[in-house]
């Protein structure tokens, strides 16, 4: 698919004009801050945005019509789940039964308003990813005769995309493909891995889960809750440190969760050096792949488990939300993750399925040509004035760990900027495509801190905990896109001129 660099306004779905799109253009900081504050002037304006925050509007229609359809009035409030899956996963976190109605093969949980868990139920429809598919809604809504047509899209109309996603993601992780299992979603695919290693070695007596270097809110958030006891490790380099404090604490060390790449500072693990202490005390270790992706770098052979996010760059076009998970053969809980995993899976819908078979038929070379475009980009940035640090893996420490687990020297698909002249000036000044998700074959940028924790902003004490860990507040997060390098960099260019 093509994309051309271009102002697009407040509001618009990324990519334009899709319903199903996971992302919203928030073309100015202000954008940004009036949505994180939920301005209402600004979010009626939105056409879309990241379904797990946002829900997609043809799945508002459907959960208007279930509404006038079973006369609920305004003191319930429904959740539409992906499935009876879901419902179940979700009453056995919150060990409690919910009301609930059903339409089609998708269920409504259905809360007063008073309810002491709405709250906590919403947060974890979000953290395990159990919001329905916008194309199973659109169907829906279809049938039903609410809506006249379907949005057409190129699909592979085959019966088992499934088979193909799978063969794909087997041969770029060399992994079995009865080990491989698709989700609805990239967070689903984290939850179902850490419930399930946690519950294998909370049997062996250990409980505390380590968060190594930072990683995504709602994996954060996932660790926290569904974990006895865990343990924030912030700097992934300074092995030395983290060697003694595993000296002393691994009779206790359950799982290691970590990115393989973290999101936004790009650091890379040294991913020897964790598989083998991970060995030596038998500990769980699960990677999030998405940043890295199966084509830039290796990660299965060294951990339990790897998950990746298949919204971004196998998807490459911001329009499905699904997720996969990896299970090394040589795993010696491989056996268990396979009987125990499926209880926590919510599975994807089937036109999510063949949209994303048709996408990834792309994966490969779009990480090439991806690849190439940072490599020119970040030479061009480290050249520049107006800049004042870069954040990639090609930071020292960084790239001696990525080269021992680099493929088909391939560049992680992100830079990270800190610009000398102020953050709003500059996120203004820029016409990429502005707003939430990554992985894009369109270039997308992000003010990371700001879009992500901007609660943590608004204290002092959320801003140091933000410093120190390494998240400055005027960071622009840049997903690199297939665009023609000059184009890119032309955009950049605009920066001197401010």
């Amino acid at each position: 698919m093509s994309y051309k660099i271009q102002h697009i306004p407040l509001g618009n779905s990324l990519p334009i004009n899709n319903p199903h799109s996971v992302s919203v253009s928030l073309p100015s900081l202000q954008n940004v801050i009036d949505y994180e504050e939920g301005k209402s002037e600004l979010l009626n304006q939105l056409t879309s945005g990241y379904p797990r925050f946002f829900k997609n509007k043809l799945v508002q229609k459907l959960e208007e019509y279930v509404k006038n359809l079973h006369q609920i009035d305004d003191e319930k409030v429904l959740f539409p789940i992906t499935s009876p899956q879901a419902k179940t996963v979700i009453e056995y976190i919150f060990d409690e039964q919910f009301d609930y109605i059903t339409l089609e093969n998708v269920y409504f949980l259905v809360l007063p308003k008073n309810h002491e868990k709405l709250i906590p139920v919403k947060k974890i429809i979000q953290n395990i990813g159990a919001i329905i598919s916008s194309r199973n809604a659109e169907k829906i809504l279809f049938d039903k005769g609410i809506i006249h047509q379907l949005f057409q899209e190129e699909r592979l109309e085959i019966e088992n995309p499934q088979s193909e996603i799978i063969q794909i993601l087997s041969d770029a992780y060399s992994a079995k493909k009865e080990n491989i299992f698709l989700t609805n979603s990239g967070t689903n695919a984290v939850f179902s891995a850490i419930e399930t290693l946690t519950k294998i070695k909370k049997n062996e007596g250990k409980t505390l889960n380590v968060q190594l270097g930072w990683l995504y809110l709602d994996s954060i958030d996932i660790i926290k809750k569904r974990s006895d006891e865990n343990f924030l490790f912030v700097n992934i380099h300074q092995k030395e440190q983290f060697e003694n404090w595993l000296a002393e604490n691994h009779q206790k060390v359950a799982n290691i969760i970590s990115e393989t790449v973290s999101n936004p500072i790009l650091q890379c693990l040294d991913l020897p050096w964790l598989s083998s202490l991970c060995k030596k005390y038998g500990i769980g270790l699960i990677l999030d792949h998405t940043m890295a992706s199966p084509f830039c770098a290796e990660a299965l052979p060294y951990c339990d488990i790897a998950v990746e996010s298949l919204t971004k760059f196998a998807c490459g076009n911001a329009n499905v939300l699904m997720g996969a998970i990896m299970v090394n053969e040589n795993s010696p809980h491989q056996d268990q993750i396979k009987s125990e995993i499926e209880n926590y899976t919510l599975k994807p819908y089937q036109l999510d399925c063949q949209r994303l078979a048709f996408e990834m038929q792309e994966y490969e070379v779009r990480m090439q040509k991806i690849s190439k475009n940072v490599s020119q980009l970040y030479d061009y940035l480290k050249t520049q004035d107006f800049v004042e640090k870069i954040y990639s893996v090609y930071e020292e420490n960084s790239w001696q760990n990525f080269q021992k687990i680099r493929k088909n020297d391939n560049h992680i698909g992100l830079i990270t900027i800190i610009f000398k002249k102020p953050l709003e000036e500059c996120y203004n000044a820029l016409n990429f495509s502005k707003g939430p998700s990554l992985g894009t074959e369109f270039t997308l940028a992000m003010p990371y801190t700001y879009l992500a924790h901007y609660d943590l902003l608004q204290t002092e004490e959320g801003k140091k905990f933000l410093e120190e860990a390494g998240l400055d507040a005027r960071i622009i997060r840049i997903s690199v896109g297939t665009e023609p390098i000059e184009d890119i960099i032309n955009e950049f260019e605009k920066i001197k001129r401010l």
